[in-house]
């Protein structure tokens, strides 16, 4: 494959996956995905870091440069010059008709857990020969790699996390009451086809449609037309607890305790503001607390940061994990 961009210090490369793990997908979103693959000096030793993005983003949000902070790429530089001499990041695109991912499989989106175990892995494998594998991500990207990380630990040996989504109580909670609100007025069905159809969907409307995203990963249900259940009741205000609960399933806060035994095995990078606009630093240090707690051995560390422009902390993570693959 040719080389279609050249940056300071490594190679951007595209290709085409089939995603067979997609096949038949609820939303009919493509099966056949594009990957997007930085690589700097290769080597055999060198490990495989899959990079999940943020909800409302996918592989080519790693793409975007910034003139006022430090972009991806940037951050990919800085760590070249600084002593990474070698690195493979291989950036799936996996975008979905509710305008980004959790990375889990869900009948009323798609196996996107199967996409990264079975096809990104298998892709990799067969271009580059099996090697040692992380995940990195931030926000949904973040949980997704903790989620996936924490469940198999026989395809990767570690994982960055920042600011992933966890303490669904505090991160998620917030955003129900417009919900409610909105979805008294409209379908669940109308108001995504009227967030899609707007130039600029303003930030309200985000909340909305992130609580619905949510909905369809996190609680599917085949009987419904839309093919998820809404964790609270338009009419009536309240809480579906029996719903909820199967939020809080996934909740990362909540089931690290059972995957203690595969955590033991990864590199563990956390990694979160402490002013988080979505409480996430709420979660995120209980989960290190936890790990703690148990013996789990891990990194952790917070900024003086919110949710958004903190791509920089990869400065740090990044490094840390491929030196920790790499031996």
């Amino acid at each position: 494959m040719p080389v279609l961009e050249k940056k300071d210090h490594f190679d951007v490369k595209k290709f085409v996956v089939n995603g067979r793990s997609l096949s038949g997908n609820f939303l009919k979103d493509p099966m056949n995905r594009e990957i997007i693959v930085l690589e700097r000096n290769v080597k055999e030793s060198t490990p495989a870091l899959i990079g999940l993005a943020g909800f409302f983003g996918s592989s080519v949000s790693f793409l975007n440069r910034s003139y006022m902070g430090h972009d991806f790429f940037r951050v990919l530089n800085s760590i070249s010059i600084n002593g990474t001499n070698s690195f493979l990041i291989v950036l799936p695109d996996t975008m979905t008709s509710y305008n980004g991912n959790q990375f889990i499989n869900s009948s009323a989106v798609g196996n996107y857990e199967d996409f990264i175990v079975r096809d990104i892995v298998n892709f990799i494998n067969k271009k580059y020969g099996k090697r040692k594998m992380g995940l990195f991500g931030k926000s949904s990207g973040g949980f997704g790699s903790y989620t996936l990380a924490s469940k198999h630990p026989e395809i990767f040996g570690g994982f960055i996390d920042v600011s992933g989504d966890s303490g669904f109580e505090y991160c998620y909670l917030h955003d129900f009451p417009s919900a409610i609100s909105r979805l008294r007025k409209t379908s669940a069905e109308k108001f995504i086809k009227d967030f899609n159809d707007k130039p600029r969907p303003d930030s309200s409307d985000l909340g909305v449609m992130n609580t619905l995203a949510m909905a369809a990963f996190y609680s599917p249900n085949k009987k419904e037309k839309i093919g998820f259940d809404l964790p609270f009741d338009t009419e009536f205000s309240s809480l579906r607890q029996e719903v909820w609960n199967r939020w809080l399933l996934l909740d990362p806060l909540r089931n690290m305790e059972e995957r203690l035994e595969n955590l033991r095995q990864e590199k563990i990078i956390l990694q979160v503001g402490k002013k988080d606009e979505f409480s996430i630093n709420i979660g995120m240090s209980g989960m290190s607390k936890k790990l703690k707690k148990n013996g789990v051995k891990h990194e952790y560390k917070e900024y003086e940061e919110g949710h958004f422009g903190i791509e920089y902390l990869y400065e740090d993570s990044i490094p840390s994990l491929i030196r920790a693959l790499a031996k």
